[in-house]
């Protein structure tokens, strides 16, 4: 029977009925985190599930503390810079910024930013461009404190950038690159950060 609900739900899913597909993966993952455990990939991937429909719902109140949870456990099991973590994390500061809660938007950029910097550059700075972007809300460079006993890390909160001069750098060369307008310039974030020239 829960295999074909999963199935009912990745159709509804599919088919953009993205409120009966979260009515349905909310049921699997209760279900799931009963049975399997709240770490299993079943109910990991039906909590990404249920943080995707409440994107497309526009449902940001409810989605973060189930972007909080998944992107916590995907940090632990799976690391930073990996796809999944990264989605949660881009759908997470999505919502936060929806909210008009910018400081830990920000936060997430950069330390997925930094996650991202070897992997995938052009994402890293996509999502840097979009912290730049909220810099008169919650700027970035006033978030990083460098710390001489990290031996070369910049502390973040509790999260530590192992590419900390390589961001500092890039946001500078962003602040500039930016338009002067930051009414502009946040308008042109998208779900992917902010893509320049």
């Amino acid at each position: 029977m829960i295999e074909e609900m999963q199935d009912e739900a990745e159709a509804l899913l599919s088919a953009g009925e993205y409120t009966h597909a979260l009515a349905e993966f909310s049921v699997l993952r209760e279900i799931r985190s009963r049975r399997e455990g709240p770490y299993s990939i079943k109910y990991l991937s039906n909590l990404h599930d249920c943080v995707r429909c409440m994107s497309q719902l526009h449902l940001w109140a409810d989605s973060t503390p189930l972007c909080r949870e998944l992107h916590g456990k995907y940090v632990r099991t799976h690391g930073p810079g990996q796809t999944d973590t990264v989605d949660v994390a881009k759908h997470w500061a999505w919502a936060l910024l929806n909210l008009h809660d910018y400081p830990p938007a920000v936060r997430l950029y950069l330390t997925t930013a930094d996650a991202l910097w070897d992997a995938d550059p052009d994402q890293a700075r996509r999502l840097l461009a979009a912290a730049v972007a909220h810099r008169t809300d919650a700027d970035p460079l006033a978030m990083i404190a460098t710390d001489d006993a990290l031996v070369g890390n910049t502390l973040i909160d509790t999260a530590r950038l192992t590419h900390s001069h390589d961001v500092l750098v890039m946001i500078n060369r962003l602040v500039d690159e930016l338009p002067a307008n930051a009414e502009s310039a946040r308008a042109s974030v998208t779900f992917d950060g902010l893509a320049i020239a």
